[in-house]
Parts: C-alpha cells; sequence; structure tokens
C-alpha cells in the first residue's frame, strides 16, 4: 500500500488537492475531517479522549489497509509541531511494518492567503475553520507550518497556483 500524507496548515487546499489526486490515481481519499466529525458528533474537540480516538482510528485503518494491501490512500493533515510526532512515527511503524509505504507532502502558503481561503464556501462541506478569527486562534495554538522533521517531505508553496499547476507538482513528485 502506498500512503500519501498530505498535510499543512488550514486553508493551505489539503482536501482539495487530494480530493483531485484521487480522482486521478483511483487512490482512496481519508481526508481529516472524517474522523474529526465523526468524533465531534460524541466528544468534544480538542479533549483528550478526542485526540487519542482520532489518533488510534486513524493507525488502525492504516495498518489494516496496509495489511490488505489497498494500493493507495491519501491522507490529509494538520500536523503540529512536537505535538504530533508520536502519532508520525506510529503512523510510519504501523504502515511500513506491513510492507507499507508512506509519502509526505506539505502544502503552504502566506498567511493572508490562507486568510483569505479560510472563508470560502467549500470549506463549509465539514466542521472546519471558516474564519479568520477561528484561522488565527488555530494557527496560534501551535506551530502548524513547519515540516515534519524526521521524515522526507516535499513542500509544494501554493500560494500563486491553481488547483490544476498544484496538482500537476504533486504528481510529478509521484512519479
Amino acid at each position: 500500500m502506498k500512503l500519501i500524507v498530505i498535510y499543512g496548515p488550514p486553508a493551505s487546499g489539503k482536501y482539495t488537492i487530494a480530493k483531485a489526486l484521487a480522482e486521478k490515481t483511483g487512490y482512496k481519499l481519508f481526508h481529516n475531517h472524517l474522523t474529526i466529525d465523526l468524533l465531534k458528533s460524541v466528544f468534544e474537540f480538542g479533549t483528550p479522549e478526542f485526540f487519542r480516538l482520532s489518533q488510534n482510528m486513524r493507525l488502525d485503518i492504516f495498518e489494516e489497509a496496509a495489511k490488505q494491501n489497498i494500493p493507495g490512500i491519501i491522507f490529509t493533515y494538520v500536523y503540529e509541531k512536537d505535538a504530533d510526532d508520536h502519532f508520525i512515527r506510529n503512523l510510519l511503524d504501523r504502515v511500513v511494518k506491513n510492507n507499507g509505504e508512506v509519502q509526505f507532502i506539505q502544502l503552504y502558503c502566506d498567511k493572508n492567503e490562507l486568510l483569505k481561503r479560510v472563508t470560502e464556501e467549500s470549506r463549509k462541506l465539514f466542521q472546519k475553520v471558516k474564519s479568520e478569527e477561528g484561522l488565527i486562534k488555530t494557527l496560534e495554538a501551535g506551530d502548524q507550518m513547519s515540516t515534519i522533521s524526521f521524515v522526507k517531505s516535499t513542500k509544494i508553496d501554493n500560494t500563486y497556483l491553481s488547483v490544476e499547476e498544484t496538482l500537476q507538482k504533486v504528481l510529478e513528485i509521484l512519479e
């Protein structure tokens, strides 16, 4: 199994690019709001139980997908430096020990572009951050702009790129 992790701050285009990539490759799309929205229906976002359950669900799914040799999964993720390192290490361990491979792609753009994108209509499909104030609060809560330091990541600055141009860069990375 190939697991493609597309990560970056909120409103950086992760879901948009992952959806386009899934259509192009036939890989399954497992975006981070699948577990977030599910768990928010029962648990308060940000509680220890919420994060523990979210991480365990994701890890179990990826491990089983690797065991079943699912060809490919695209996972979107907001990585927070230091706070999420344990999860990333567990993800690598579970996928790799089952003959899977993990590839990391970081999407980012400048803060002004994030503030513009956060209010776009497409973000209303899921329980995402939808306001400039909410985005600023989220970005101030932890470092979500950093690259994961202990894995090989390819960075794409999509501040001035269209969806098609960004997708093309991702496809070139995956070749």
